[in-house]
């Protein structure tokens, strides 16, 4: 039986934000290729006549204009309960002192302006998919031989490939290259998955259209890291609805169900009413944080593979929005 052998000059890997940014350039004879658990976190749940995100996102400068979409300028008041130490120690591993590469790090801390979309992110993301003209192809990742530059897909048909780019988790690429153990990838990079958990009620704050306020959990007694409310932008629901987020660093399997009842109690403990819930859901974010070795080995061997690695998971580098978009728009 002849096995499906196609050609490409460059392959993009995962339906992330940054590779949808890249693709959206010119770039002749290429091919997005994502399979299930390398899609973006920037997709949302369906509620009503919309979407709404699983996570917030705020931003330092008003960098997507570049990407041809507004914002609005808003106040941004962070509200720490405890201290900065003991919130430290939630989303950190054991023998580890600091805590790069997490959520944490992506929430401003301090109160000023930020600057968040007039429409929602998985809107965005949605309408950067629609300007893709590339061919994409979903298919499962059998292995990706560098030296011979294939990659072997589930049922066998193989592509060709010039130069690759990645925006997929570092240690989940790294398990599909070719000559390298699986369990040394699994025994080189820790995970500290997060609990997202939104909720849209009522809420006993007054929140204005230009107003997100973040607390900042440092009290060991608390088991989430953050509640962030800001106004629904939703018109179904107008002006007295607030969306609600709730993060969980997690250092334990945990049930999704377990963690959003047990955040309705969370939400009391800051003195937050919440009523008329709407719409209450729950999702575990596999990679709110990924911890490598402090000397990797395998940033060599990807540079050495000739795979350039993009995005917030791909690199770990490009940690906010605004740092993906100055990095994949302008390659």
């Amino acid at each position: 039986m002849l096995r499906k052998r196609k050609k490409t000059k460059t392959l993009i890997l995962g339906d992330s934000f940054s590779s949808n940014i890249y693709v959206t350039q010119d770039l002749n004879d290429s091919l997005l290729l994502s399979w299930a658990g390398s899609s973006s976190t920037l997709d949302g749940w369906e509620f009503t006549d919309t979407c709404v995100d699983k996570l917030p996102l705020f931003l330092e400068s008003d960098c997507l204009k570049r990407l041809g979409f507004g914002t609005s300028e808003i106040d941004y008041k962070y509200v720490l309960i405890g201290g900065e130490e003991s919130l430290r120690s939630k989303i950190s591993l054991k023998s580890e002192e600091d805590s790069p590469h997490t959520w944490y790090d992506l929430l401003p801390k301090t109160r000023g302006k930020v600057y968040k979309p007039i429409l929602s992110w998985c809107q965005i993301i949605k309408i950067l998919r629609s300007r893709v003209g590339l061919p994409r192809l979903y298919a499962n990742i059998l292995s990706i031989d560098p030296n011979e530059k294939t990659v072997l897909l589930e049922g066998g048909a193989t592509i060709e490939y010039e130069n690759i780019v990645s925006s997929v988790p570092q240690d989940l690429l790294l398990t599909k290259l070719r000559g390298v153990n699986p369990a040394n990838v699994s025994a080189s990079y820790a995970r500290l998955p997060y609990n997202i958990s939104l909720i849209i009620g009522k809420v006993n704050q007054k929140i204005s259209d230009d107003e997100v306020i973040v607390y900042a959990l440092g009290r060991k007694r608390y088991i989430a890291s953050h509640i962030i409310l800001l106004k629904s932008s939703i018109n179904y629901l107008k002006n007295e609805y607030a969306l609600i987020y709730v993060l969980t660093p997690l250092k334990r399997d945990t049930d999704k169900t377990e963690i959003l009842i047990k955040n309705f109690s969370e939400l009391g403990n800051v003195g937050i009413e919440v009523r008329d819930v709407v719409f209450a859901r729950s999702y575990i974010e596999k990679y709110g944080r990924l911890i490598k070795p402090k000397e990797n080995p395998y940033s060599k061997l990807l540079e050495e593979a000739g795979i350039r690695v993009i995005g917030r998971y791909g690199s770990w580098k490009e940690l906010s929005i605004c740092n993906i978009i100055a990095a994949t728009h302008d390659h």
